[in-house]
């Protein structure tokens, strides 16, 4: 996993949040649902991108599906926080127009501009794009603004 998640609870929609019971996903187990159920990797695959074994993976798994089977047949709030997680501790990003590039640290939130040119056109380097970065199924954080003139 490249980052934390954008999303961390989940809930029936309509239903108010105080009087239902909450299951809690970690981020692991979210980090291995993403890999097997999105990416569709096996599960021997999925483990080595984990760095744990294939057991442990298939633990990792069982447990996750069980848990959002359960919020979603049950009407449960599903929580994504905790677990073992290795993260970097900085992010790269890339001005497509003058081809900058420079590191900021995790929690620092996205830069609105290039701090060489001034120009939106940037994104996160495409080596550390990884699954929750921009392009498809990037949820809610900012899709990378290659391409779109300067303001």
């Amino acid at each position: 996993m490249v980052g934390p998640p954008d999303f961390h609870l989940f809930k029936p929609a309509g239903v108010p949040g105080a009087g239902l019971e909450e299951i809690v996903l970690t981020v692991d187990e979210l980090e291995a649902l993403r890999l097997a159920d999105l990416q569709g990797f096996y599960q021997e695959e999925a483990a080595a991108r984990m760095k744990v074994s294939r057991q442990t993976f298939g633990r990792i798994l069982d447990a996750a599906h069980r848990k959002v089977a359960q919020a979603l047949v049950e009407g449960k709030i599903l929580r994504i926080e905790g677990g073992v997680v290795d993260m970097p501790e900085t992010r790269t990003f890339k001005c497509y127009d003058c081809q900058h590039e420079w590191t900021l640290p995790y929690g620092t939130g996205r830069p609105p501009e290039c701090p060489a040119c001034r120009s939106r056109n940037i994104c996160r380097a495409e080596a550390e794009r990884g699954p929750f970065g921009s392009g498809a199924g990037a949820g809610p954080r900012q899709r990378c603004r290659r391409g779109q003139a300067k303001p």
